[in-house]
């Protein structure tokens, strides 16, 4: 006769079909380990989708432009307009469009009604980058505490009018024509090739500095620790803006081996953009 197996006998073999400590302890470390490498992944993800916002602000911003340049005999923005109000000329390289900047910037940066392109592109978020880390450089002498540029300035991106700033003993390979305004009040014409030449950037694309405080580059798209950087050759490779060109398109660069390759020598030419227009040789 065969005997029927007791409750207590049906728990213990269910028992045995639990999972042992030591299973579990893999089982765990498995999860982990493979959500440690999706993590990056999900992380440049959305540093990507960062940097797409950033295109799609310089595609708007770049068609604000053109409206602007249309109403003006085909001409580009100045470098700097004049407050009457404080009675200063204020710097548009930073501030083309955007908000006013807080008080501590006010002499160097004019308010939101003296900004050319809100006119056409009226202030708001179209006007900030999302990784905004801000400038050390931003003004000369620095103002501390360090501020987001969209704070400070009351926009991230930055106009290509010229004043690039080099390297003692450093400069440019090609003479400049109007190295002080570069396209600031320049006709289209005078642009050498649309679909290369800068016309609105991020910090990262460039060095910044001043006589009293010395050079500086900065990192804010993909950038790990600081984004203040002292010494650009041993600098992770992250010197990424997307940047705005005449002719209207806009794409993410990565500036790098330009600014840590050749530092003295940073504006020069490459396939992908133009800093600078160069003067024509002289006939013999």
């Amino acid at each position: 006769m065969k005997s029927v197996p007791t409750q207590r006998a049906a728990k213990g073999k269910e028992a045995v079909k639990a999972f042992t400590l030591i299973e579990l302890l893999v089982v765990m470390s498995i999860i982990m380990m493979l959500a440690s490498m999706m993590l990056p992944s999900l992380s440049r993800a959305k540093e990507k989708a960062k940097t797409i916002t950033c295109v799609n602000n310089l595609r708007q911003l770049g068609l604000g432009l053109r409206m602007y340049v249309d109403d003006r005999n085909s001409k580009f923005p100045p470098s700097r307009v004049y407050d009457a109000l404080d009675q200063r000329w204020k710097s548009l390289r930073p501030a083309l469009g955007g908000f006013d900047p807080q008080p501590e910037y006010s002499p160097y940066f004019p308010p939101e009604r003296l900004r050319p392109l809100n006119a056409y592109v009226a202030a708001g978020q179209v006007y900030r980058c999302p990784v905004d880390r801000g400038q050390r450089r931003l003004v000369c002498p620095e103002i501390t505490p360090k501020r987001p540029n969209f704070n400070a300035a009351g926009c991230s991106y930055q106009y290509n009018s010229g004043s690039l700033a080099v390297l003692q003993n450093g400069g440019f390979r090609k003479g400049v024509e109007d190295a002080g305004a570069g396209l600031a009040e320049k006709p289209d014409s005078w642009v050498p090739v649309p679909s290369k030449y800068i016309l609105m950037h991020e910090p990262p694309a460039r060095m910044y500095g001043c006589l009293t405080h010395g050079p500086e580059w900065y990192q804010w798209h993909y950038a790990r620790g600081p984004s203040d950087i002292e010494d650009p050759t041993i600098a992770r490779r992250d010197f990424i803006s997307p940047t705005l060109f005449v002719d209207g398109h806009s794409a993410v660069l990565n500036f790098s081996k330009s600014l840590a390759g050749d530092p003295y020598y940073p504006y020069e030419d490459t396939r992908d953009w133009t800093w600078y227009k160069s003067r024509p040789k002289k006939e013999k």
